[in-house]
């Protein structure tokens, strides 16, 4: 077997090892020190072999995919942290952060509704006019509350329709 073969054959296992490491950590760098090769060398393969350049985009959307999924787990189940009294620990209370909750709810508000849809075979004309009586109701409430912050309007009360 000719050197360059052996090469090419050292080579690839460096690459699967760094597009499996990528995929677990999405960490460049970490990656490349796990595959036992330079963070330059990995920019230089992924210049120059194309298919190398799909895989790590591979690794990479597999690497945030677990990320999500890690951080809808915390979202749901909280993280355990311990609670303190003069240095010693007394307490463990789960610690749940909404944020990350409204940030997941968010990124897939889309893609939840556009299957809801489907499975009911909703007619996106019906949505839109929904979306569109629900907007004009805010527009109205928030015209409302302008004209009373204005004293524009005939009463002080706000309407309980909210």
């Amino acid at each position: 077997m000719a050197k360059s073969e052996i090469r090419g054959l050292y080579d690839d296992r460096r690459k699967l090892k760094f597009l499996k490491e990528l995929a677990i950590s999405s960490h460049v760098k970490n990656s490349a020190t796990a595959a036992n090769v330079s963070v330059s060398t990995v920019y230089l393969w992924r210049e120059r072999d194309p298919e190398f350049f799909r895989a790590w985009m591979r690794s990479l959307a597999a690497g945030y995919e677990l990320l999500e999924v890690d951080m809808l787990e915390r979202a749901r189940n909280g993280v355990e942290k311990p609670v303190f009294h003069e240095g010693k620990e007394v307490a463990r209370v789960r610690h749940y952060n909404d944020g990350i909750g409204v940030k997941l709810l968010l990124a897939h508000r889309h893609m939840v509704a556009m299957t809801r849809a489907a499975e009911e075979d909703i007619n996106p004309e019906q949505v839109r006019a929904s979306l569109d009586r629900k907007l004009a109701d805010m527009r109205e409430k928030l015209l409302k509350r302008e004209a009373l912050a204005e004293g524009r309007a005939g009463s002080t009360a706000f309407d309980n329709d909210e």
